[in-house]
């Protein structure tokens, strides 16, 4: 355990994940919180949920604080300026997913990053999740064998019923760029992807139709292992699983029940293990961790070039629907 001195933290962008962020940056006593939002709303949200807090309505006037880390959550298209110059100031930063809105944008970070005496990490937070965090050990231990695929699932509609702002019926293939912690996930389980092909639509008698509403991706990972990632606006209760294929065993596990089931080849039935992980758990995690990191040895939760694999499987995932055919990476 790393003894974390004090430590001057400022989240950017106190829209709902932002607020989070401050809140559970408050359980920390040794953390200074500052925050930081151009929208007066906002900023009086996240100074009434993150009490004792410093609110500031400008970026540049509450980074010449000299903060020792910076929480970027703000809109997509505004990450590349401010973690670029978070990491340009000498702070760690923890850039909120998906690192940019565009590759372009996202090779900037990493090339700042890359340059700076800091540690950067990208905001997947279910690595933070103890359900991920268990498949992952039964594939180390080697209870799936070879692994030949996987499948990962969600189905939201209930996210266009609680935004706060309508950009995902506004901006074309919104769907995917939410939901690339499906495909940052399944590289991690399974392996780097190295080819997808995709394709996409909108369908439905529904009330919110965003373009596409449903997103389906074959990805071919380094290992020769075949898996799918399917994501919809349409499903209804919320519905969202995460698959793994051996040869010796095949891991679900149900994110909303909190439920793994282990299939064993050479037995009948199947295991069932309860692993709950409450949203906010999650993140206190991932602030725990962030702030042990950059006080210990800075091997972040998930690495910038990780984010900008993520982004790019999604953006060839965009391309492969649009032209249909298959995109390497």
């Amino acid at each position: 355990m790393v003894m974390i001195p004090p430590t001057r933290v400022l989240v950017v962008g106190c829209g709902s994940i932002g607020r989070r962020h401050a809140r559970l940056l408050t359980e920390h006593p040794q953390v200074e919180l500052l925050v930081c939002d151009l929208l007066e709303e906002n900023l009086q949200a996240a100074l009434e949920e993150a009490p004792g807090s410093r609110g500031f309505s400008d970026f540049d006037e509450a980074l010449a604080t000299g903060p020792d880390a910076v929480f970027v959550c703000t809109p997509n298209h505004l990450h590349r300026p401010m973690a670029v110059a978070a990491l340009e100031a000498g702070c760690h930063v923890m850039c909120e997913k998906p690192i940019a809105d565009t590759i372009e944008s996202a090779e900037a970070i990493v090339e700042a990053a890359d340059a700076a005496d800091t540690m950067l990490t990208v905001g997947y937070s279910l690595r933070s999740h103890a359900g991920l965090q268990r498949m992952l050990e039964l594939i180390e231990e080697g209870t799936c064998g070879t692994i030949v695929g996987g499948r990962a699932m969600v189905g939201t509609y209930f996210t266009l019923m609680c935004a706060t702002t309508p950009y995902r019926l506004e901006e074309e293939n919104a769907l995917i760029i939410d939901y690339t912690h499906l495909l940052d996930y399944l590289a991690l389980l399974i392996g780097p992807i190295v080819r997808v092909s995709a394709e996409s639509v909108t369908m439905g008698d529904l009330e919110m139709l965003p373009t596409p509403n449903v997103f389906s991706v074959l990805c071919v990972h380094e290992s020769g292992a075949l898996s799918q990632m399917h994501a919809d606006y349409v499903q209804l209760p919320q519905r969202s699983m995460a698959e793994v294929f051996g040869d010796r065993a095949v891991l679900a596990y149900d994110w909303q029940e909190y439920e793994l089931r282990i299939f064993h080849r050479d037995r009948p039935g199947y295991e069932v293990e309860r692993v709950v992980t409450a949203r906010d758990d999650i993140y206190r995690v991932q602030i725990a961790e962030f702030l042990e990191q950059i006080h210990g040895d800075r091997v972040p939760i998930c690495t910038a070039q990780e984010g900008l694999d993520a982004l790019r499987a999604a953006m060839a995932a965009v391309q492969s629907a649009r032209e249909h055919r298959a995109i390497d990476l």
